[in-house]
């Protein structure tokens, strides 16, 4: 019995506690890491330290599309896994690990490859004028460089979360930002490397990462992994990337909002401050909701897992006791981000103009987190049943949102409509999921019946 089955003979709030704690705390670690790696990035650069800010904002859509992608494979490959765990279909479990390693691997070199080939383009699209662009290309080269590491930890630890180790993984995220923290001190003010300092050394930890992974692949995971399981299944690797794909598109329309926020604060702001502001943001959001990451972490393989096994009520409580805690933890982390958001960001900067700016911004564009918290899980609980349709719908309709409310609202407001449109977007997306939501839960109770009805006739 492996520690997934183990857990689901626990309580609901017991098993997704102990199955989302320690993902939480490793996206803590890496969270940290993040905003570690800002803050040296800010006072490492000395007079460049607004440009370095702003680099590093304008290098996330290239990094966040790249976690897109592996996203996309490890959400597809843990959904696929997960029921095949709840069915007992082992083989099939061991046919979707190595599907899910080759399409990492694929992956990888066609991101490397067109990466490299249009670096500085893309890095315009993404809002680099001439003062950033030099700064940014020296990032993002290393990171699109070695992006086969990023790609394929997020893909093995999918692995290691959907047989039920998450504490492992946690032990993982750990080491690696650790070591990522201290290389980065090294590189950028021992080596004085400045920003291409800090890529490396992400780079390097991401590396780590995936010896750690392999390492629990052949010596700690039940499955006796061989390398020879790396192989396309047609019909496998369809059917993760049915699923995955709303996932990627879910996380790369975060890509195209970058495009269009930065293009609209290269407008409407007076210089590259705005845009340092706007990565700030995006750390100090990527710490309040990361409870809720954590708990998606915990729902999506036992929701699978029961789902698989037919035991819809189960389902149907944990979707219940997820939403509960997002809305409990982004509530709370929120106010507490509202309370000390300038000592937050005087943490970057010493630039006393940036940091009101800044605290202003913040209070506008992220009023809505609770409402953000609901979609993550809405969505989680989507893929968690292999509802790739609805996923897709979802992740798409932030899309559609996001460029007639940038379009208007800043054109009528200026630099401050940029800040409120992501309040208005996710009131909008928040309303779409919770319809999708209540359409799936009746769907699950329907199916609940037919299954009932085929037990009971088979008793008889």
């Amino acid at each position: 019995m492996n520690r997934l089955e183990r857990m689901n003979e626990k309580s609901v709030n017991t098993a997704l506690f102990w199955l989302s704690a320690p993902a939480v705390v490793g996206l803590l670690i890496q969270t940290l890491y993040g905003i570690v790696d800002s803050i040296f990035v800010g006072h490492g650069l000395g007079e460049f330290g607004i440009l370095g800010l702003s680099a590093l904002t304008v290098a996330f859509p290239v990094s966040h599309l790249l976690l897109s992608v592996a996203s996309g494979v490890a959400v597809g490959g843990s959904s696929y896994i997960s029921r095949r765990m709840g069915s007992k279909d082992k083989a099939n479990v061991k046919k979707g690990i190595g599907n899910m390693i080759a399409l990492a691997l694929l992956a990888s070199v066609v991101c490397t490859v067109l990466g490299l080939i249009f670096l500085d383009p893309v890095l315009k699209i993404f809002g680099a004028n001439e003062n950033v662009l030099p700064f940014a290309h020296d990032y993002v080269y290393w990171i699109v460089l070695g992006c086969v590491f990023q790609i394929l930890a997020v893909t093995i630890n999918a692995v290691v979360m959907a047989q039920g180790h998450s504490l492992y993984s946690m032990g993982m995220y750990a080491t690696s930002s650790v070591c990522n923290v201290f290389l980065d001190y090294v590189f950028i003010f021992e080596f004085e490397w400045g920003i291409s300092g800090a890529a490396i050394a992400t780079v390097l930890s991401q590396m780590l990462n995936v010896l750690v992974l392999i390492y629990y692949l052949y010596r700690v995971s039940k499955l006796d992994f061989s390398w020879r399981w790396i192989s396309f299944d047609f019909n496998i690797a369809r059917e993760m990337i049915q699923v995955g794909v709303s996932e990627f598109i879910r996380e790369s329309s975060l890509v195209f909002m970058f495009i269009i926020v930065n293009f609209n604060l290269n407008i409407y702001g007076e210089n590259e401050s705005s845009i340092a502001i706007f990565g700030l943001i995006n750390r100090i959001f990527g710490f309040v909701v990361l409870p809720v990451m954590g708990i998606v972490q915990g729902m999506i393989p036992l929701s699978g897992y029961n789902y698989g096994a037919k035991n819809y009520a189960r389902v149907r409580e944990i979707f219940k006791t997820a939403v509960y805690g997002a809305l409990l933890f982004s509530f709370l982390l929120g106010a507490l981000s509202y309370i000390f958001t300038a000592e937050i960001f005087a943490l970057f900067t010493t630039d006393a103009a940036v940091i009101q700016e800044g605290v202003i911004a913040y209070w506008i564009a992220d009023v809505s987190i609770p409402i953000v918290a609901f979609q993550i899980i809405g969505s989680a609980l989507m893929q968690a049943l292999g509802n790739a349709r609805a996923s897709f719908i979802l992740t798409m309709a932030r899309q559609v949102f996001i460029l007639p409310v940038l379009a208007v609202i800043p054109y009528l407001m200026g630099l401050v409509g940029v800040w409120v449109a992501f309040p208005v977007v996710d009131v909008m997306a928040g309303l779409l999921t919770l319809w999708f939501v209540v359409r799936q839960l009746r769907s699950l109770k329907a199916e609940e019946k037919i299954h009932a009805a085929s037990a009971n006739a088979n008793v008889f």
